[in-house]
C-alpha cells in the first residue's frame, strides 16, 4: 500500500479505532504507527474524536417489541426475504433500523475495543536505567500501540529522606525534558500516556532520572542533579 497518502491513514486509523481491524491487520498497523509518525497521528486523532463517545452515551434499552422486530429483521436478511412490514407508513421509513443498527454496532465497537485492545498490552523494551557503572535499577517498557508506559524496579533504590526519582523524556533537539512522572522505590507501576507524550517517546532517542522533592519537580523541569540517561532501544 502506499502510506504516503493522508487518507489511507486516516480510513486505517478510524478501522483501527474502531475495532474494525482485525488479527495481522491490526498488528501491521500498529507496527506503521510505530515506524510512520503521520499514522500514529491519524490514530490518535481518532482516538480524541470517538473514544469519549464509549463514555458520554448513556444505554438504551428498547423495549420486548423493538427487539423482536429487529430480529425479525435480521434473521429475513440472511433468509433473502424482506423484514416483516405493517402499513405503508412503516413500508416508508424502513431504513430507520439498518442505520440505528449500525450506529449501535460502532459504539459497541469503540466501547469493546477500548477495553479488550487496552486491557493487556504487550509491553516492548524501552530503556534499561542504570547509573554509571552500576547495575539496573528500572526496567521501562511501553505498550504496543504506545498508549502506556510501565516501570519496574530491578534493583534497590535507595534515596535520602524527601526526595524522589523522576523520570524525563529527553525530546531531540532543543525542546525541553517532558515528565513521566515519578519512579517506584520497589515493585512496578503503570501509567497512561497523554497524545503529547507519546508522540515525544516514539520520536526520542534517550530518556533521563533527575534526583526531585518527594511530590516530584514543582517546575515542570529537572531541578535537582541528574544522575541517569539512558538511550531508548528501537526495537523495529
Amino acid at each position: 500500500m502506499n502510506y504516503d497518502r493522508p487518507e489511507l491513514l486516516d480510513r486505517l486509523a478510524a478501522e483501527y479505532v474502531l475495532g474494525l481491524l482485525r488479527y495481522r491487520a491490526r498488528a501491521r498497523f500498529e507496527r506503521l504507527c510505530e515506524e510512520l509518525r503521520p499514522a500514529l497521528a491519524a490514530r490518535i486523532g481518532w482516538e480524541d474524536r470517538l473514544l469519549p463517545l464509549s463514555l458520554a452515551l448513556a444505554p438504551v434499552v428498547p423495549s420486548a417489541s423493538r427487539w423482536s422486530r429487529i430480529s425479525n429483521a435480521i434473521a429475513s436478511m440472511y433468509d433473502g426475504g424482506t423484514a416483516p412490514l405493517v402499513g405503508a407508513r412503516r413500508r416508508a421509513g424502513q431504513w430507520w433500523w439498518p442505520a440505528a443498527l449500525a450506529a449501535s454496532l460502532i459504539v459497541v465497537a469503540v466501547f469493546i475495543g477500548k477495553l479488550s485492545f487496552r486491557s493487556a498490552p504487550t509491553w516492548q523494551p524501552v530503556a534499561i536505567l542504570a547509573p554509571a557503572n552500576a547495575a539496573p535499577l528500572w526496567r521501562l517498557e511501553r505498550s504496543a500501540d504506545a498508549t502506556e508506559v510501565k516501570v519496574s524496579a530491578v534493583g534497590p533504590v535507595s534515596l535520602s529522606a524527601g526526595k524522589r526519582y523522576e523520570l524525563w523524556i529527553l525530546p531531540r533537539g532543543a525542546g525541553n525534558p517532558v515528565s513521566l512522572g515519578l519512579l517506584p522505590n520497589q515493585g512496578e507501576l503503570e501509567r497512561p500516556l497523554t497524545p503529547a507524550q507519546r508522540m515525544l517517546l516514539l520520536a526520542a532517542g534517550q530518556v533521563a532520572v533527575s534526583v526531585e522533592p518527594a511530590g516530584g519537580s514543582p517546575t515542570g523541569l529537572p531541578t535537582g542533579p541528574v544522575v541517569i540517561v539512558a538511550p531508548i532501544v528501537r526495537t523495529s
